[in-house]
């Protein structure tokens, strides 16, 4: 699925005979089916097969008493115990998948299975030889960090992270969006076979429009970020001997521009043409729909949940409770840090304070994105678990927008409305003399992990 949304694999193949799948969900007994339709070019197919080989040594490293190493993806693909996302290379402006998934297994699972297996000869000091072991683990660069530290949505390791690629989570990030732009400018009808129903279609756009979702994920751990080991005493002091780093404040705000880059208006919005090719879920085909966008225009597909949806990846992850105390920690520490009061008029800056696009579909993603940023603001700001400064930044920023955003007025008709509607759940909040009206909540993210979906996996 993932590797037919990137490259369009279907210019030269045709439907063949028999009958169509009446059992598929979302199409994905095709993709596996139709591996001999594949333009061989696009390597798709070996790409799935490749991630085959992958997840049998990752579910074999448990077998061995391994634990997940979620920071392995950082130095060299260096273990089979992360979860990676598969590495799209650009090649002369075309993707390629012919990296997807890496060989064999990495510097770290050979390091962790000497430590665990080593035999040594009788009369050996086990423990001195063990010592040794882990001290040149330590001087490789052999970082561990695992699941409670890379899973929270608050998690600080900028380094920790689930389905991401590469040493730099910004820089990759940047590229990932790349890959996005590429993918979204030749979707179409070959991403699907003839014969296949044009609704079908949706299932394949999900997960390209969402590519980015878990390099930014990566990318935003690094604002209010800290690089940590899990350092343990030793007669010559911590090892390793760096115990922690707040990410310096230069990282802090590249990560910051990379991230709210990616809700800049022309990225979130699907392209007409595509619409245009999506009709509502054929007759047949009406089930499997848990891994599609949540829609308010239902049985047509909405793009402005869709753009709510990846906006909210970036907005949710900035605002973040815990990420937003430790930016006011950092900050008083050392003033040279981002606050989150910084932060927070980012967002409201990146959002709020451009002039409205003149194109209608632009500028009614652009409401929607506003609608979020003020819902997110009062979610946090409402939150009895976050910290009191933190709620008073959402606070002060909910009454920025009151003052110099909310209450302009504007030629067009619909952001008169939403203006003034938004207007006036601000005031509401403020005041709260009791319960305040509800806002309409975001529609929810669908289901993205490549394994399963919706609960933790080995």
């Amino acid at each position: 699925m993932i590797g037919t949304g990137l490259i369009p694999p279907f210019e030269r193949s045709s439907w063949g005979t028999g009958a169509p799948w009446a059992e598929c969900e979302l199409g994905m007994m095709a993709d596996m089916d139709e591996l001999d339709g594949l333009d061989p070019s696009a390597d798709a197919g070996a790409m799935s097969l490749a991630r085959v080989r992958q997840l049998a040594a990752h579910e074999t490293g448990h077998t061995l008493g391994l634990a997940h190493n979620f920071a392995a993806s950082t130095y060299g693909r260096a273990s089979v115990m992360d979860y990676p996302a598969p590495m799209v290379e650009i090649k002369n402006g075309r993707l390629d998948l012919s990296n997807a998934y890496a060989v064999g297994i990495g510097a770290y699972d050979k390091f962790a299975i000497r430590f665990a297996y080593a035999q040594f000869a009788p009369g050996t000091d086990e423990t001195s030889e063990l010592e040794k072991v882990v001290d040149e683990g330590v001087k490789s660069g052999m970082l561990f960090i695992s699941d409670a530290d890379a899973r929270p949505a608050g998690a600080a390791h900028p380094l920790a992270n689930l389905w991401d690629n590469g040493d730099d989570p910004v820089a990759m990030l940047r590229h990932e969006m790349e890959v996005r732009r590429i993918a979204l400018s030749q979707f179409g009808l070959a991403n699907v076979p003839n014969g296949t129903p044009l609704s079908l279609l949706e299932a394949k756009l999900l997960p390209l429009y969402l590519h980015h979702r878990y390099q930014l994920q990566a990318a935003v751990k690094s604002v209010g970020g800290l690089y940590y080991t899990y350092a343990v005493k030793t007669a010559a002091g911590p090892s390793p001997p760096q115990v922690q780093q707040v990410v310096p404040a230069a990282r802090q705000r590249d990560a910051l521009n990379a991230v709210l880059d990616t809700i800049k208006v022309e990225e979130l919005a699907v392209p007409p043409r595509i619409l245009a090719l999506i009709p509502p879920r054929a007759f047949g085909y009406e089930g499997g729909t848990q891994e599609l966008f949540a829609k308010r225009t239902d049985p047509a597909f909405d793009p402005l949940a869709a753009a709510t949806i990846a906006a909210d990846l970036a907005v949710s992850g900035l605002l973040e409770p815990h990420r937003a105390a430790r930016l006011n920690q950092y900050h008083s520490l050392d003033r040279v840090n981002p606050d989150f009061a910084e932060v927070a008029a980012a967002l409201v800056a990146r959002t709020w304070r451009p002039p409205a696009p003149k194109d209608a579909y632009l500028a009614a993603i652009t409401r929607s994105v506003q609608g979020l940023v003020v819902t997110r603001l009062m979610d946090l700001a409402a939150d009895a678990d976050a910290s009191v400064q933190v709620r008073a930044v959402a606070t002060e920023q909910l009454r920025s927008l009151l003052v110099n955003d909310t209450a302009m007025t504007s030629a067009d008709e619909a952001t008169n409305a939403h203006l003034r509607a938004t207007h006036e759940d601000i005031e509401r909040f403020l005041a709260r003399p009791a319960e305040p009206r509800k806002r309409t909540p975001p529609p929810p993210a669908p289901p993205g992990d490549p394994i399963g979906a919706g609960k933790q996996h080995p």
